[in-house]
């Protein structure tokens, strides 16, 4: 009869987990530096080539978050990774300058042409109210998202004036990275993602 048992491992030296968190680091990096590069490349190397429209942000990933849809289903936004995101945030009841951030979101989209896919968009709703069946059915494809009450419902803060008076740019690693008006200049905000999506090397 064998009596053998095998030895318990021995505990990790410190020499092996710094070893690991060095991998961790660097695995990091290298999902990150695609998109890190296309913004050095966007906003540092070729400054003078144009003007930005949209104002660049302090680049921070969005918490994590579980929100309800309209039919109350629960979507994790970290299932809308590797999209590029255009993001308001309103009421329910969607008033017109609701109806022109939806607008705007859909037309500069649409005008990206063979890159439409690469982007999504998303209305985060900040309160219960039923969306009516015209604003869903004039603006299909977009997300709509109830927000309250949840890690998202601050992370959209703008210095100053109320956050339902920007759209917001997400990329596909799920950071903030932009900030427009709530009625923008269409044509300047399409040069503006048009040169992302060129930079970016995924999204």
């Amino acid at each position: 009869m064998n009596t053998s048992a095998t030895p318990p491992s021995a505990p990790a030296t410190p020499a092996q987990i710094r070893s690991a968190r060095i991998q961790i680091v660097l695995m990091v990096l290298v999902f990150a530096a695609p998109v890190v590069l296309s913004y050095i490349w966007y906003f540092f190397v070729h400054p003078v080539d144009h003007l930005n429209y949209g104002t660049l942000l302090d680049v921070h990933p969005l918490p994590a978050a579980t929100l309800p849809d309209l039919q109350g289903q629960r979507q994790d936004f970290a299932s809308l990774r590797g999209k590029w995101l255009i993001v308001a945030e309103d009421d329910g009841a969607c008033a017109a300058p609701c109806a022109t951030k939806l607008y705007a979101m859909r037309q500069v989209r649409a005008a990206l042409g063979h890159d439409d896919l690469r982007v999504e968009r998303v209305l985060l709703l900040r309160d219960d109210a039923p969306v009516s069946a015209s604003v869903q059915q004039d603006f299909p494809g977009t997300h709509f998202l109830r927000v309250s009450g949840t890690p998202l419902a601050d992370a959209f803060t703008p210095e100053q004036g109320d956050v339902r008076a920007h759209l917001w740019v997400v990329d596909p690693l799920g950071n903030l990275v932009m900030r427009y008006p709530a009625d923008p200049d269409l044509r300047r905000m399409l040069k503006d993602m048009e040169r992302l999506l060129k930079a970016s090397q995924i999204g």
